[in-house]
């Protein structure tokens, strides 16, 4: 940590300075060793510095061209997203359930995985871009939007979305479609709007139920 503790100066420094919207993110790349190795190896820091702090992470390579900043972006975060993509696959679709007695079932079983895996990649891919769900994991897609049950009622000018009282989060006006406005959410259950009735005109070919027969 003493190799960056001038950039880490640097780079808090310039996020101060700046509209602190962001994150500043610098690199540097230095040759270093611990006590049990045998050789010395390239080490390559990324300095990051934003609203919650700072944040430092190490990576050691044996690669020798290439600049640190590709290295880090282009091959060690690229090869991170790709175990993401197996760990989505394997625990929040369960493809790692092969317990049939016959290869060939566990075979259709992963074909049924990955078909589901790819139907929700194209889920989280058509979510807008500012939605939160653009970003979710597949669990989650799976459990605040699949396993909810939902009543649409369409409008001439708007569509109201009735969700179950028991719903994870209930969507934001932000989350929604640009093509149609926004509108409030009903709930159903105890927490729905109470609905009052117009008072119905009394009847004068009715004798009224609170009259006394007998005045």
């Amino acid at each position: 940590r003493k190799h960056v503790a001038d950039l880490e100066a640097s780079t808090t420094a310039r996020f101060e300075a700046s509209a602190k919207t962001g994150k500043v993110r610098r690199f540097k790349e230095f040759v270093d060793g611990a006590a049990s190795w045998s050789r010395v190896e390239r080490i390559i820091a990324r300095v990051e510095v934003g609203a919650q702090g700072g944040d430092i992470r190490f990576v050691v390579t044996n690669l020798a061209g290439g600049k640190a900043k590709a290295l880090y972006e282009d091959v060690y975060c690229r090869r991170g997203a790709a175990e993401n993509h197996i760990k989505s696959w394997k625990t929040h679709l369960a493809a790692d359930r092969t317990s049939c007695t016959r290869a060939t079932a566990n075979q259709f079983r992963l074909f049924l995985h990955a078909g589901a895996y790819w139907l929700m990649w194209g889920l989280r891919a058509a979510m807008p871009r500012r939605s939160s769900f653009a970003v979710a994991q597949f669990d989650t897609l799976r459990l605040r939007l699949i396993k909810i049950a939902a009543r649409v009622v369409e409008m001439k000018s708007q569509i109201r979305l009735h969700l179950p009282t028991s719903v994870p989060r209930p969507a934001h006006p932000a989350h929604r479609p640009r093509s149609h406005p926004p509108t409030r959410d009903i709930t159903m259950g105890a927490d729905a709007p109470k609905r009052t009735r117009r008072p119905q005109p009394a009847n004068p070919r009715l004798p009224s139920r609170r009259s006394n027969p007998g005045a």
